[in-house]
């Protein structure tokens, strides 16, 4: 996250490109479309609502994670409104949020991150995406409810804060059992690593990252069996250390 944007430049490695959050609500602007052939063109995929789902999963996870850890590290409510917003794209891929006016509210409660997060920018977005190119709304629900569980899962894993993994849990089952439509996204656990307990994530639906050239399924997808998910969910966790984790 920043507050300056970089110049939009397109340099011999690497293509950038600037998105108003604003606009991409608005179906009419033409923008959340060519959202979607960016990373489409990049991933070498049609344009349709594979691409969609993958580029709105991975703007989801920028701007769920950056809404969670100021959550939890900080206990406030960063103003993530779409208006407030611009995203850039580096080779089609959502990498960076620009906050035209960054300010927060302190003592923030899960429903007020959700009022700026959720209801003021994520929302919006997925409602012009589902009218352009898909996917289904359902669908696109089950991406935001997957960034707001990959933000607090991330901060089990990489934090500096050494924060307790059961309290992240509540923090993490709070927000999501706020809106019936994040609730029905998953069910969060924790596993036990070779260097301590993890937050994991099992999805009731799927971002569709099987269909681009490149991808498979995510380690937390429905399309696989809790077994398979579990088993993905130890390896990842064996290669931060080396070794073998047990189930929690």
């Amino acid at each position: 996250m920043s507050t300056e944007p970089p110049a939009n430049i397109t340099s011999e490695d690497t293509e950038v490109d600037w998105f108003h959050s604003g606009q991409l609500c608005d179906p009419d602007t033409g923008e959340v479309r060519r959202l979607v052939e960016l990373h489409a063109r990049f991933r070498d995929m049609p344009v349709g609502r594979h691409a969609g789902s993958l580029v709105f999963q991975r703007y989801c996870h920028r701007v769920c994670g950056v809404s969670v850890a100021a959550w939890v590290l900080h206990g406030v409510a960063l103003d993530l409104r779409a208006t407030s917003v611009r995203v850039r794209l580096a080779d089609g891929t959502p990498d960076l949020l620009v906050l035209g006016r960054p300010t927060v509210q302190p003592g923030a409660t899960a429903e007020d991150v959700l009022d700026t997060t959720f209801d003021g920018h994520l929302l919006p977005v997925a409602r012009a995406l589902r009218s352009v190119t898909g996917p289904g709304l359902g669908n696109l629900l089950g991406n935001i409810a997957a960034g707001f569980a990959g933000g607090f899962r991330t901060l089990t894993h990489r934090s500096p804060a050494c924060l307790d993994v059961h309290e992240v849990r509540e923090r993490a089952e709070e927000l999501l059992s706020a809106r019936p439509e994040l609730r029905r996204g998953g069910d969060l656990r924790v596993l036990i690593g070779p260097l301590g307990p993890r937050l994991q994530y099992d999805r009731t639906s799927c971002c569709h990252w099987y269909a681009a050239p490149d991808g498979r399924n995510c380690s937390w997808c429905s399309r696989l069996t809790r077994e398979e998910r579990t088993q993905r969910f130890q390896e990842a966790m064996a290669e931060e250390f080396g070794g073998r984790p047990e189930v929690l």
